[in-house]
């Protein structure tokens, strides 16, 4: 006797007059998740398996932990997710407009119209000089994309420190996706994005992957389920990243997971920005090397990026976005500050975006403006 098939859970899309309640815009407003799927089954009588299927890579289980309080959505990526799944007008959540809000009956394009090419990057890709006048949202665009590629270093010592892709060239290559819309253009490139907690990592390489089309790979996403399962099954606390038991027994597994992700994606010529702290792999002129020689021989081009901030801007930072993995940093800042080391850089050339509270460029929001005027335009 054949089994029983049960019907897949039919998409569910958050009702007018649900969004329209005052308790379900201060839930949104406060991005508090578990009132907004309780509200969700109040009101709209949608169970957790149909809210699962609405939203990418969500299941019914992650939507229980996320309703009884076992979880949180704290990632700026998963709330887009679940608002373009649930169809929850950007504004409601402090997001651009989405896609589906500007242009209801097309899906997002893939590319931009190369005819729409800013003027001076033109020649670079082919396009006609006589073509159709710019967009003026694609010359704001390159002009933010030039101010947030901030400046360049190289080290200053006489020691043979391995050279990655010079930092002009990935300038190069980022004006040249975001302006051709082919991201998979040209030997493709991993851009290791790296800093100190709170320094703004996952702005900047999300603000490099929205404009390039690149994949995006967050240590933190990928790993952090896994990291506190096994930091239980070892009787250590699940946010701990600071004592022996994490340093020397989870976070090597962390960066494997890492790095086995990001070479199934370069492997396949597709561009990579990946971020994580990285604090000690781009100060070992060991390790560098031994990456260079890996991605050498897939034709894979390295840029290293590495995010600068000052001690109270990271904590302002940490307190905003108030993880569980930050705790122990916040309970003992003296502490903690006393292991940052403010001029650590890395051992190549490399990047380095300036995220302090005296910066020229508030990264954050300049990265939050940019990705809507990138959607905008595309």
């Amino acid at each position: 006797m054949m089994p029983e098939t049960l019907a897949h859970p039919t998409p569910y899309t958050v009702s007018a007059a649900l969004l329209a309640r005052e308790e379900m815009r201060a839930a949104c407003t406060a991005r508090d998740f578990t009132a907004i799927f309780l509200l969700i089954r109040k009101y709209d009588h949608v169970g957790q398996d149909r809210i699962a299927a609405s939203v990418e890579g969500f299941s019914q289980p992650r939507i229980s932990r996320i309703v009884t309080g076992k979880a949180q959505v704290e990632d700026l990526d998963v709330i887009e997710r679940i608002a373009d799944g649930l169809r929850i007008p950007g504004a409601m959540l402090g997001l651009a407009a989405r896609m589906w809000e500007i242009a209801p009956d097309t899906a997002r394009p893939r590319g931009r119209d190369p005819l729409r090419v800013p003027v001076h990057l033109r020649d670079a890709i082919g396009v006609p000089t006589d073509a159709p006048p710019v967009d003026p949202r694609h010359d704001e665009v390159t002009d933010t994309i030039n101010r947030l590629l901030a400046t360049v270093e190289t080290p200053t010592d006489d020691s043979d420190a391995p050279i990655v892709l010079p930092p002009c060239e990935l300038k190069k290559r980022i004006l040249s996706a975001w302006s051709s819309g082919r991201p998979r253009e040209g030997a493709p490139v991993l851009v290791l994005v790296a800093g100190f907690a709170g320094s703004g990592k996952t702005e900047f390489a999300r603000f490099i992957s929205e404009i390039t089309g690149w994949t995006l790979v967050d240590k933190d996403t990928l790993s952090r389920p896994l990291t506190e399962s096994l930091l239980l099954a070892l009787d250590a606390d699940p946010n701990d990243r600071h004592t022996a038991t994490y340093q020397d027994k989870v976070r090597p597994l962390e960066y494997r997971c890492l790095f086995d992700a990001v070479f199934d994606n370069i492997q396949l010529g597709i561009s990579t920005v990946v971020t994580a702290p990285f604090l000690q792999e781009v100060v070992s002129e060991s390790w560098l090397r031994r990456l260079k020689s890996r991605c050498g021989t897939r034709g894979v081009e390295i840029a290293v990026v590495w995010m600068r901030c000052d001690v109270d801007s990271m904590r302002d930072y940490l307190e905003t976005r108030d993880a569980a993995r930050d705790s122990w940093k916040l309970s003992y800042w003296d502490e903690y500050v006393a292991s940052v080391n403010l001029d650590q850089r890395p051992a190549c050339t490399h990047f380095v975006v300036d995220n302090g509270r005296h910066a020229k460029t508030n990264l954050a929001d300049q990265a939050r403006q940019l990705a809507s005027r990138v959607r905008d335009a595309s």
